[in-house]
């Protein structure tokens, strides 16, 4: 008699390949979440920033349009901070002649305080009222 003895299991070489199969998918699978997350971040930074920049250009649209008595009052900058998300962010305003009389280009531009980078420029094209 014979004894034929049946090896059942894997080997070592295919559980190695199997580990490494499975470190791809997971690794890929984290890099897609963490970018996703990367991506929502500056999508909300970019929102807010946006937000400013049209407040900005919305109180000089009020006081060229005078469309109520209290826009004489409005305190009108160039630079400054406004909170929006819980974060101060920091706007300049840029304000250049344009062609027509009285036509003025009116540009924002918002820096995010962490990096002082521009998160968001919007522009608009006024007639300056003073």
């Amino acid at each position: 008699m014979k004894s034929e003895k049946k090896n059942f299991g894997f080997t070592l070489i295919e559980l190695v390949v199997a580990l490494f199969i499975l470190s791809l998918v997971l690794s890929s699978a984290i890099y897609s979440v963490q970018q996703y997350a990367d991506e929502r971040v500056l999508l909300k930074d970019r929102f807010f920033a946006h937000n400013v920049a049209w407040n900005q250009l919305m109180k000089r649209y009020q006081v060229s349009q005078a469309w109520s008595a209290t826009s004489n009052q409005i305190v009108l900058k160039k630079k400054g901070k406004e909170l929006q998300g819980r974060t101060d962010w920091i706007w300049e305003l840029e304000i250049e002649k344009a062609m027509g009389q009285d036509l003025y280009r009116y540009q924002v531009m918002v820096e995010s305080p962490d990096n002082n980078k521009t998160q968001s420029t919007l522009a608009v094209y006024l007639i300056k009222s003073n």
